[in-house]
């Protein structure tokens, strides 16, 4: 394993020369979840807060609070695919159709 080098924070952008993935900070399934934003190419990697299979919200380190507002946060993004942290990649649709059904969910 390599040492981290740093920390990140929302909002933060990782250059990596040809590819830039601005840092999103999406707490809910666990205080310090981050999802990786590529704008350039409408790319989203997840992580753990959302993914294209049953969505894991009730684990010790959980917050249904932080979760909701990350969801809210994710849906607006213009995504084109989602890789999430388990489960197979998906389209932008798919994406809004995962987050408002979650989001719909909390709201009965």
């Amino acid at each position: 394993s390599a040492p981290a080098t740093r920390t990140v924070t929302d909002g933060d952008v990782i250059d990596l020369g040809d590819r830039h993935f601005e840092v999103i900070h999406t707490p809910g399934h666990s205080p310090g979840g981050i999802a990786l934003w590529e704008a350039a190419t409408e790319t989203l990697f997840s992580g753990d807060i959302v993914y294209y299979g049953p969505l894991i919200e009730d684990t010790y380190h959980s917050n249904d609070k932080d979760y909701y507002r990350s969801m809210v946060r994710l849906y607006d993004l213009p995504v084109r695919v989602v890789h999430g942290g388990h489960f197979p990649s998906y389209s932008g649709e798919r994406h809004k159709e995962i987050v408002k059904a979650w989001l719909d969910s909390k709201n009965k």
